[in-house]
């Protein structure tokens, strides 16, 4: 029997994110991605979670773009560093895994994705959320036609992350989150919003600080109107108890992920059904689907094109919030 191939990588950043990665990887002996190497700007506050999974620790991004036997880089850096980072990476020969989102204008995005695309290379984004099997299910009740045609989804993202951040983090920084936690939760329900219903065309928002002490807004909602005809509505709030609900509701029937591991659905009858689902770690999965793209494998999930798209609509998100008005999302993708 032959041995399953596995990509040595590299994690980029290793702060709470990049270590959940790690811990992802190493925790399921089906992932095909081996982390053999981790970079971050501040060892110090990383080099007991490196010695507890036997990860040589460097400051140097350069060094591991010049290692031979790294094949992959995993990016959990700032939102504003990925563009460069992912073309210094495929122009050295790595194929690259990037936390969502890509970018933070479409212009940045496209300049990375056509990085990798020139040199042959994988370029995944992460979306953990796809492989959630309650999504995949969703999904599979809108394509065989049991909701009929899609007309609306109503999605909610929200914690109490915010809390957390202070104006020192990266992550409790306008530059880096200019329209709250559109950045960090609400872009999953915008990803599979995009998945299941296509580009957004045109997108008004508003966002609001109240409690929080980091300088990034806490209260943040966006109606969206996508090519295809449908509409949905997108809430996701930074200083409130953890919340999920994702609803597509179609011309036949209704289908709701009222959290993460649940499906109900119905039809015009109105009888409602109800399907639990195991937690799995989406995590470990997305990055073992990474690995095998790079193998040779089936594609990753999320497509080139709807990275750009979730971009391009999350800055019309942040545009309106600023101008506090209709903005139109660019379609040069």
């Amino acid at each position: 029997m032959s041995q399953k191939k596995t990509v040595d990588a590299a994690i980029i950043g290793l702060g709470r994110w990049g270590q959940n990665l790690v811990s992802a990887a190493g925790s399921d002996p089906q992932c095909r991605l081996k982390f053999t190497r981790a970079v971050t700007r501040t060892p110090e506050k990383a080099k007991a979670f490196c010695d507890q999974n036997n990860l040589p620790l460097d400051t140097s991004f350069d060094a591991v773009l010049r290692d031979r036997d790294i094949s992959a880089v995993v990016l959990a850096t700032p939102h504003s560093q990925h563009t460069d980072q992912i073309i210094a990476a495929v122009a050295a020969g790595k194929n690259v895994f990037v936390e969502k989102p890509l970018a933070l204008s479409l212009g940045e995005a496209t300049r990375a994705v056509a990085a990798a695309k020139a040199a042959g290379r994988v370029l995944a984004v992460g979306f953990n959320r796809r492989f959630l099997p309650a999504f995949i299910g969703l999904k599979a009740l809108l394509e065989d036609g049991s909701l009929g045609s899609p007309l609306h989804i109503e999605a909610n993202f929200s914690g109490p992350f915010g809390y957390n951040f202070s104006a020192d983090m990266w992550r409790g920084t306008v530059a880096e989150n200019p329209a709250g936690g559109m950045a960090s939760m609400g872009i999953h329900m915008l990803d599979a919003m995009v998945h299941l219903l296509g580009p957004v065309c045109c997108a008004t928002a508003q966002s609001h600080r109240r409690v929080l002490q980091a300088p990034i807004d806490d209260t943040t909602s966006a109606l969206l109107e996508f090519t295809s005809g449908a509409d949905a509505s997108l809430t996701t709030m930074m200083a409130t108890a953890p919340y999920w609900r994702f609803h597509l509701f179609g011309a036949s029937g209704w289908a709701l992920m009222p959290d993460q591991n649940s499906l109900e659905w119905s039809g015009l009858d109105g009888k409602i059904k109800r399907k639990e689902f195991a937690p799995v770690d989406t995590l470990a999965l997305e990055l073992d689907a990474f690995a095998g793209a790079v193998c040779g494998g089936a594609a990753f999930p999320v497509t080139g094109v709807e990275a750009l798209c979730g971009v391009a609509a999350m800055h019309a998100i942040a545009d309106s919030i600023e101008k506090g008005k209709f903005i139109s999302v660019s379609q040069n993708f």
